[in-house]
């Protein structure tokens, strides 16, 4: 099997390989050998098996049947079940066990994920209050920062250094979380995908909703107001927004996670 890089699908059309389309790719290619290894198929990944080839981003040579365990069966069950939701974050904050399930999720060894502490946002909204143009990317993101902190008090307002100060006035149910690592290279960006995908179905089995936001990181203004607010990251990928919402806040997880099955293995199978 084989995965390309279609030309007329890329963001911006026919062109050069853009970041995003990369990030695409890696999520594809992560449900592909999920799907196979939930059929009971062992599969070797060759990632840009070609150099020359710009288009051409891996290959997927099936070994022979593998046994299927009850995790691979899980996360491939949740690739149909897993969505992008636009609705604000009403439910409950994750609390700690959910959210170190989650890091370990969309960590892998070539990615990592920082969770964004409140400081940090509000670095973020400051610098987002200060911005002198917003692009109309970057206004998904910026209503995300205004629901975190009450910022309708910042963005848009004469006073625009005022920060919330009665309590109940902003809603923090919602975490904010940035995919950082090594390098910017076309490689890199595809192990970034592989691991949104992962991270993302680990999520869904969770009933834990995420956004990924791609202008903070395309946008120059805001890629360096994410720098000075988190200066240990590495080169980031994706931001994401995480968090459940008041109609899954109370359901329990449908399938307990095995992290030996899940976790122990680059980009889990």
């Amino acid at each position: 099997m084989d995965l390309y890089l279609d030309p007329d699908r890329m963001n911006g059309g026919r062109g050069r390989i853009g970041h995003l389309d990369m990030i695409s790719c890696g999520a594809a290619l992560h449900h592909a050998r999920l799907a196979l290894a939930a059929q009971g198929w062992r599969a070797t990944v060759h990632r840009r098996p070609r150099p020359g080839s710009t288009h051409h981003v891996a290959h997927l040579r099936i070994d022979g049947p593998a046994p299927v365990s009850a995790g691979t069966a899980g996360l491939a069950r949740a690739i149909r079940q897993r969505h992008t939701d636009l609705r604000p974050v009403t439910g409950s904050p994750l609390g700690a066990l959910d959210l170190r399930t989650l890091s370990r999720a969309f960590t892998s060894p070539d990615i990592s994920v920082h969770i964004l502490r409140p400081d940090e946002i509000l670095t973020l909204t400051l610098a987002a209050a200060h911005a002198r143009h917003v692009e109309a990317t970057e206004a998904q993101w910026h209503e995300q920062l205004t629901l975190w902190t009450g910022a309708d008090r910042i963005l848009g307002t004469v006073d625009r250094l005022r920060l919330p100060t009665r309590p109940g006035d902003h809603d923090r149910a919602a975490t904010f979380a940035v995919l950082h690592g090594r390098g910017d290279q076309d490689i890199e960006w595809l192990h970034a995908g592989e691991t949104l995908s992962t991270g993302w179905l680990v999520a869904t089995q969770l009933a834990v909703s995420v956004l990924p936001f791609s202008a903070p990181i395309e946008n120059t203004q805001a890629r360096e107001a994410l720098s000075r607010a988190v200066p240990d990251l590495n080169h980031p990928y994706l931001m994401m927004r995480l968090g459940r919402h008041t109609s899954a806040a109370s359901a329990s997880p449908s399938v307990r996670l095995d992290a030996a099955e899940i976790f122990g293995a680059p980009h889990p199978l």
